[in-house]
């Protein structure tokens, strides 16, 4: 019954139309943006993300009690709430991504060979998902920094984001 009646809230917002409606996710649950604008979701333990269209996010269950866990397929940007002692971890496709309190932006689209990983205050520990005959150490990275992977060819790259590139992923938000 729990999930019928969360089903049918997402269905009546997603209905409704409009930018950045504000829907709350509990744990054990996922929600996919079929719209065509932004959508911001909150998470159970006060974190909000921006959703992307096109863009699915699945909250583990047990979220807030036993854990923090997501797994997100798209583009969204994320401002986490601190939690002393229990990390978030969001996974992607090719990405696990630890975090206490941030703001960063992710786009990973399972669909696309390449994920970004960009960081706007705080800091994450970004791991390849899969071992691979390269690299296969995290990423710190901190204000500013960006990781990029591709599975393809089997690359990921930290870099430190443009000041144009910083700005635009801040608009996002």
């Amino acid at each position: 019954m729990k999930h019928f009646i969360l089903a049918l809230v997402v269905l009546v917002a997603a209905c409704n139309g409009g930018t950045r409606r504000n829907i709350t996710l509990g744990e054990g649950t996922q929600y996919t943006n079929n719209s065509g604008d932004s959508h911001e979701v909150r998470l159970p333990d006060g974190s909000r993300v921006v959703m992307r269209p096109g863009t699915q996010l699945k909250v583990a269950k047990g979220f807030g009690k036993d854990n923090r866990d997501l797994e997100l397929d798209g583009e969204a940007i994320f401002n986490v709430v601190g939690s002393a002692g229990r990390p978030m971890v969001l996974r992607t496709r090719n990405l696990e991504i630890t975090v206490l309190g941030t703001l960063f932006h992710v786009d990973a689209f399972r669909k696309n060979a390449g994920e970004q990983v960009d960081l706007l205050e705080g800091k994450l520990r970004v791991r390849k998902t899969y071992h691979s005959d390269t690299d296969n150490e995290p990423e710190v990275l901190e204000s500013g920094d960006m990781v990029m992977i591709n599975r393809d060819i089997d690359l990921m790259e930290k870099e430190k984001m443009s000041p144009s590139e910083l700005e635009k992923v801040k608009a996002m938000k």
